[in-house]
């Protein structure tokens, strides 16, 4: 528990202490067992290119989630404007920023309890491999028991989808965070919903899923409105009623 409470701790001052522009709500935290047989489950649906746990890190034995949800005003403003929306795109550039920091504080002082722990690192290589990665932060977030996956693909957590992830690979065993034993996203409860559709500027979604393709180029193309922030982003999908879901 201690270890746990240290992990939380350390997270929750970096965003409280945060230097960022962008403002957030408290963060989500979340653990799950290394051997947890959701990684195997994962690299059957995503395919091998998706990495277990310990093939990032042999000694793995914790993986631990992140989650810093904007705050709602961000949130509005981008719900607000059709188009691509300054604040929104940079707060994705900080916001990775910081997640960044706070794995190095994590790696540091965790090192100091002789705990190691290793970031996976997440190269998006779209040319060479497509839409194919070797680890989600957002399916981490999930087996972390942090939230479930919406129409949109996006992790609704307890406090929303409107944030960005982080998470890492640890050599200590802390306690698992239960999974939720219901769904957060509306339409999958089976309610009448589908905001998430109706804004997609791409045209991307429907009650399928997501046609990744296209959610790409227009990313690509809002990156031309901003580029002095070199960012792909957009969000409009994120600003419905999941995206600051109450807990």
């Amino acid at each position: 528990m201690e270890l746990k409470n240290k992990i939380e701790g350390i997270i929750k001052s970096a965003v409280a202490n945060s230097d960022t522009e962008t403002r957030y709500r408290e963060p989500l935290v979340g653990f799950v067992s290394a051997d947890d047989p959701v990684f195997d489950e994962m690299k059957e649906i995503i395919g091998p290119c998706n990495l277990h746990p310990h093939e990032i890190f042999p000694d793995a034995k914790t993986v631990v989630s992140f989650f810093l949800p904007f705050e709602e005003e961000l949130g509005k403003r981008n719900r607000k404007f059709p188009g691509p929306v300054k604040e929104w795109i940079q707060a994705k550039s900080e916001t990775d920023r910081l997640i960044s920091k706070i794995n190095d504080t994590l790696k540091a002082e965790l090192a100091k309890e002789r705990v190691s722990a290793v970031v996976p690192e997440i190269t998006f290589d779209y040319k060479n491999k497509g839409f194919d990665v070797v680890w989600s932060h957002k399916s981490a977030a999930y087996a972390a028991g942090l939230g479930t996956f919406g129409v949109h693909n996006m992790l609704i957590t307890g406090a929303g989808c409107s944030g960005r992830f982080g998470s890492l690979v640890i050599s200590a065993e802390v306690s698992p965070t239960p999974r939720p034993d219901e769904e957060f996203c509306r339409h999958k409860k089976g309610e009448k919903c589908l905001v998430c559709v109706n804004r997609c500027p791409a045209g991307a979604l429907s009650a399928k899923g997501l046609d990744k393709e296209k959610c790409f180029r227009l990313l690509q193309e809002n990156m031309k409105a901003f580029p002095e922030l070199n960012q792909p982003a957009c969000g409009k999908c994120a600003t419905g009623p999941c995206a600051f879901r109450s807990r």
